[in-house]
């Protein structure tokens, strides 16, 4: 366990109400302050294989690379290990879609958080965002790798008309489905106090982000948030699966 402050968490996932299966997945390492969420896409049983792929094989190789450190921990040695574990783990998912014909084609988002005490490191590829709240302020550290943020960027449709787009699911970047990919990787420091909620599209697609601020500035504890959000995105279509982490800096 590293010195300083620590991240404690609670992780709940949901096949939701329309989906046959879960293509979500997640991992959870304390002890290394390792945290990760994945969303599968791909036909037959891609998506339930890439996303667990994904979380599990990341982890291991994070793991490796804390465990076997070739200096000390710093903000950018820490993103190195990060977007290094990210490259590794989308060649390992994208050759075996190559070498498989049920999985060609599969891929998955990601997002991570990875604390080192005094600091923490926060990554993603495709629309699995993180969001944090700190000061009494809802921010969304992540921006998505999607076809609709970057047409909502260059103007040629309003925020409005995307979220009714058939376009809002195709993204721009995704975990295995190119030989290789381009992480989006930052850190930040702490100061305690904060919440962190690492989350999959199935719930931001029915939960909105100012009921997200309002519910992690509550007095609600960790485990009454991430309940509460789940059950409102499952009661308003549950159209996806849904995952969450709620993260708390203690």
């Amino acid at each position: 366990m590293k010195k300083g402050f620590y991240l404690k968490g609670v992780a709940l996932t949901d096949v939701g109400n329309v989906r046959k299966r879960n293509e979500d997945a997640f991992a959870e390492c304390p002890n290394e302050q390792l945290f990760v969420l994945a969303d599968g896409m791909g036909g037959h049983r891609g998506g339930d294989v890439a996303s667990r792929a994904c979380v599990h094989g990341f982890c291991a190789i994070v793991k490796d690379a804390i465990e076997h450190p070739v200096a000390p921990p710093s903000p950018e040695s820490a993103c190195r290990i990060v977007s290094v574990a990210i490259e590794e783990i989308n060649r390992i998912i994208y050759r075996m879609g190559q070498q498989d014909h049920l999985l060609k084609g599969m891929g998955t988002t990601l997002c991570a958080l990875l604390a080192f005490g005094e600091f923490a490191v926060y990554a993603h590829v495709g629309d699995s965002r993180i969001y944090l709240f700190k000061d009494g302020h809802l921010e969304q550290l992540t921006e998505d790798h999607s076809l609709i943020r970057e047409l909502v960027e260059m103007g040629q449709i309003s925020k409005e008309e995307a979220i009714g787009s058939p376009y809002k699911n195709v993204l721009t970047r995704a975990v295995g489905t190119e030989p290789t990919v381009e992480p989006s990787v930052r850190y930040l420091y702490l100061k305690g106090g904060e919440r962190f909620l690492l989350c999959s599209d199935g719930l931001t697609e029915h939960v909105t982000q100012e009921e997200i601020g309002s519910l992690l500035g509550s007095k609600k504890t960790r485990e009454e948030v991430a309940k509460t959000l789940l059950q409102m995105a499952i009661a308003r279509g549950g159209h996806d699966n849904i995952t969450l982490l709620l993260l708390e800096v203690e």
